[in-house]
């Protein structure tokens, strides 16, 4: 897989996903609602900058501006190997097209924007393969911060918890930290514990990063542990299985 960034504004980064998380938000609400939905997606830029919790000045209708220019511009090419004989080559952006219609009206700037989404991500979410995200996601300013929720999201989900080595979680965020440094950001983190929705927590003996979902019930959270050491039990008898074959 080869990405490439828009050539006047650079890749679009994690807060740009905020498009993408304020769209896709729209169209579930209409789902919701048995309301009919498309790809296009209209909305007003004040809306948007109160769902993310953004300031609403003009430097935050130009960097809206700016991140609908990189999330179009940032370009994704894959191939997918059938065979031999036969591959494919797709290129897409992260949006397909977007429009920023402007009205001056006295005093008053009235604005509309559309968004198109990308064929992919429009068919993932009308097959309801879509997590939902917390409204204090929009809170987080710290990048690494939001990704390490959206992992704790995808991996914990409506489970009790998630447990990763701290090095293999290094790499998932794709953080460009030292591993020492993201390790003291990892400990910082489990000290504030403010993620929406899941807790961190730190194990130095073993260097694994523990996530758990705040929002279990105490049965919920009864039945995770059952689960977990269930799960911990299964592998103790993997290895003790595996150390008997080696043995002989």
């Amino acid at each position: 897989m080869v990405v490439a960034p828009n050539a006047e504004y650079g890749m679009a980064t994690v807060f740009d996903k905020d498009v993408w998380i304020y769209a896709i938000s729209k169209l579930q609400e209409s789902i919701n609602n048995h309301q009919p939905i498309s790809r296009t997606v209209y909305f007003t830029p004040y809306d948007f900058f109160v769902t993310t919790n953004r300031a609403k000045s003009g430097r935050a209708y130009e960097d809206l501006r700016k991140s609908l220019s990189r999330l179009s511009g940032t370009r994704i090419e894959t191939n997918v190997v059938y065979s031999e004989d036969s591959r494919k080559t797709e290129n897409f952006g992260l949006i397909d097209k977007w429009v920023i219609l402007e009205e001056k009206k006295g005093k008053l700037d009235i604005g509309m924007v559309e968004v198109t989404l990308p064929d992919w991500l429009y068919q993932a979410l009308h097959k309801k393969k879509m997590l939902k995200i917390s409204p204090d996601y929009f809170r987080i300013r710290k990048a690494i911060d939001r990704r390490l929720y959206e992992i704790a999201r995808k991996h914990c989900g409506h489970q009790g918890e998630f447990t990763i080595a701290l090095e293999k979680l290094h790499l998932k965020t794709g953080s460009t930290a030292l591993l020492k440094m993201f390790r003291h950001n990892i400990k910082q983190l489990a000290k504030t514990n403010d993620l929406p929705d899941y807790g961190i927590r730190y194990d130095a003996k073993a260097d694994m990063v523990i996530f758990n979902n705040r929002n279990l019930t105490p049965e919920q959270e009864e039945k995770e542990q059952q689960r977990e050491k269930g799960k911990k039990e299964i592998y103790k008898l993997k290895n003790l299985l595996a150390a008997k074959r080696g043995g002989k």
